[in-house]
């Protein structure tokens, strides 16, 4: 018998030894030494083997094998996705369609060489851009488009093979269920397409031309409006891309869009009216017997066409019609007033009295002439006030005409004998003359009419674009020798003009110790002034003396000499352009027929700058420059024609 390793008495012994149940109660069943063992596991040390236990099972070998289940189960697709294309070979899966064309079924070349055949019109001519009868047709290339077959084609063959599980599994089943239709690959560059169109926009815009009012020639000129358009670059791009998603060869209105006027022809109405009105005649001008015609042209050189409140107007302008009274008025006014003066051993005394003399009066002119360009007159009576002189001669001492203020000169060596009469009358003009003090000297004023009554004859000129007959040609010449003179006299100069061509003979006396260019300055009555304005504080006397054996034109000025220097730099001549070689031929009716005369020699042209800097109070003041383009001149020619 085994040897027992528990107590004998202990808690089973004790329960044995107990009382016998309460009624009622479950009777306790013994423990037997077996049970024990089977209950604590086999008894050590017994000897005997223990009895075998009750198997149950792992969780982690569930959880294990329910892994492998799902891993078994999902990696069906990707085995059927790689088996497929071993089975199915290079070929289309079954229920595979592009664009509507199926392809199941077939391998590669065959689909490939199917593409090129469906789509072989749509690569060589993709779209017609269509505008108002014109047609355009670019390429695919032109328009930035790949039409990529190949990656078609891949994707036929590879149709169910893409994606997760679910989304292969889902691939499948359309496949069996109703097929898979494919689109075709395009790749569109869509900068590439949109500046495709903005190459075409040249030839489709058109920018909005307001209506306008020109002035030419007198008359009124009216140019309608005209409505803009603008090619829409956006919106036509995105019919073109709807377009290509068909692949179809298929037509495509460019879209525009119109630009209105911002002026229209009703805004331009009231302007076409008031300048026909304006200038409906000529305006006549009348003084003391004497009138001036203004002309159409000249009324519509004053003419201002300018939009106010969305509409076209057309006025007379205040400053054009103030410069034009300007002109007007060198022609009305009397000149100088004053007694003519000489200066002889430093001292002054009158050689002509002075008379009443007549000015414009340019303000109340100018309404005048608005008013009458407005009626059906067209006539106006210019108003002048009488000019009373100032200098008599007891006042002689206080002029300050005591010395030499600068002197000009030029010659005239060679001059036909028209040049010279008419040199002679328009020095005649200028001698004994006074200039007040801040006065404004006009040669032309002075001048007074070119006529047959003033001394004056016909001589040629420059006139437009070429030497022409022209009463007091030559006088220019007094121009410029007074122009000289103001110069180095340091007044300020107002207005000066050059002559449009060079000429040679007014190089002489220009400069103090050379000849040269730049020192000239030419007149027109009523169009080209020369002024300047008397700042020395004093009277100046101006004196004029022609000496015919010398040929040489003198320009004296007297007063007081203010205390300034005055010096020249330059010239300095640069842009110089030789004459055309081919001579300018004119008709003149009043010539001979057959007859040709040669009236202007070949001239190179240049441009020429000459500074003057004068010094006063110690203070130098900058260059003040003087600039003359001359135009190179061709030889011109007049043919005659005799008279019609």
């Amino acid at each position: 018998m085994s040897q027992k390793y528990y107590q004998d008495y202990g808690p089973i012994r004790r329960r044995r030894g107990s009382a016998a149940p309460k009624p009622g109660a479950e009777p306790i069943e013994a423990v037997t030494e077996f049970d024990r063992e089977e209950e604590l596991g086999p008894s050590f040390g017994s000897g005997r083997p223990a009895p075998e236990r009750k198997k149950r099972h792992s969780p982690v070998r569930l959880i294990l094998t329910t892994v492998l289940v799902l891993a078994i189960i999902l990696t069906i697709p990707y085995a059927i996705s790689f088996v497929l294309p071993l089975v199915m070979g290079d070929h289309a899966p079954t229920g595979v369609s592009i664009q509507g064309q199926p392809v199941g079924g077939m391998g590669r070349t065959e689909i490939r060489a199917l593409l090129d055949e469906r789509y072989n019109t749509f690569r060589k001519q993709p779209l017609t851009l269509v505008f108002e009868g014109r047609t355009w047709q670019p390429s695919l290339n032109d328009l930035g488009i790949v039409v990529d077959l190949d990656q078609t084609t891949d994707e036929a063959i590879a149709a169910g093979a893409y994606g997760n599980p679910i989304q292969r599994i889902e691939a499948w089943w359309r496949l069996w269920q109703g097929g898979q239709d494919i689109a075709p690959i395009v790749q569109v560059d869509t900068i590439k397409l949109q500046s495709y169109l903005l190459t075409l926009a040249p030839e489709i815009e058109q920018a909005p031309r307001d209506a306008s009012v020109s002035l030419a020639a007198g008359k009124v000129l009216p140019t309608s409006a005209i409505q803009g358009r603008q090619l829409l670059v956006d919106q036509t791009s995105i019919d073109m891309l709807r377009a290509i998603q068909t692949l179809d060869p298929q037509d495509v209105a460019l879209r525009t869009r119109t630009l209105s006027p911002r002026i229209d022809d009703a805004n331009a109405a009231t302007a076409i009216d008031e300048a026909r009105i304006l200038l409906k005649n000529p305006l006549r001008l009348r003084q003391s017997g004497r009138d001036w015609t203004w002309d159409q042209e000249r009324i519509a050189s004053m003419i201002v066409i300018q939009p106010k409140a969305g509409q076209l107007t057309a006025e007379l302008d205040k400053e054009r019609l103030a410069h034009q009274i300007e002109k007007l008025a060198q022609l009305v006014d009397s000149g100088s007033s004053e007694p003519r003066l000489t200066f002889q051993d430093g001292k002054v005394q009158i050689s002509e009295p002075g008379h009443i003399g007549l000015r414009l009066k340019q303000s109340e002119a100018a309404d005048s002439i608005a008013v009458a360009l407005r009626s059906d007159l067209h006539t106006v009576e210019l108003p002048v006030e009488n000019v009373n002189p100032q200098v008599t001669a007891e006042t002689l001492p206080a002029l300050g005409i005591v010395e030499l203020v600068a002197d000009g000169r030029s010659s005239f060596a060679g001059s036909a004998p028209y040049r010279v009469t008419n040199i002679k009358a328009g020095a005649n003009r200028m001698n004994g003359v006074l200039i007040p003090p801040d006065a404004e000297f006009s040669f032309n004023t002075q001048l007074g009419e070119v006529d047959e009554q003033n001394g004056f004859v016909q001589g040629y000129a420059v006139i437009g674009n070429r030497t022409q007959l022209e009463w007091g040609g030559g006088v220019c010449q007094v121009s410029t020798t007074v122009f000289r003179a103001a110069f180095w006299a340091g007044v300020p100069i107002t207005e000066r003009h050059a002559h449009p061509f060079y000429i040679s003979w007014y190089d002489d006396y220009s400069f103090p110790e050379q000849a040269g260019p730049g020192m000239d300055a030419t007149i027109f009555t009523g169009v080209q002034d020369f002024k300047f304005v008397n700042d020395t504080g004093k009277w100046l006397l101006m004196e004029a003396t022609v000496d015919e054996q010398d040929q040489v034109l003198s320009i004296n000025m007297y007063g007081t000499r203010p205390a300034r220097t005055v010096q020249v730099v330059g010239p300095e001549i640069t842009n110089e352009i030789p004459p055309p070689s081919q001579p300018v031929y004119i008709t003149d009716s009043a010539l001979p027929s057959g007859s040709v005369k040669q009236t202007d020699r070949a001239r190179k042209g240049m441009d020429v700058t000459v500074y003057r800097v004068i010094e006063q109070g110690g203070t130098k003041q900058p260059p003040e420059p003087f600039f003359t383009r001359f135009k190179s001149w061709p030889d011109v020619f007049v043919r005659g024609i005799g008279s019609p």
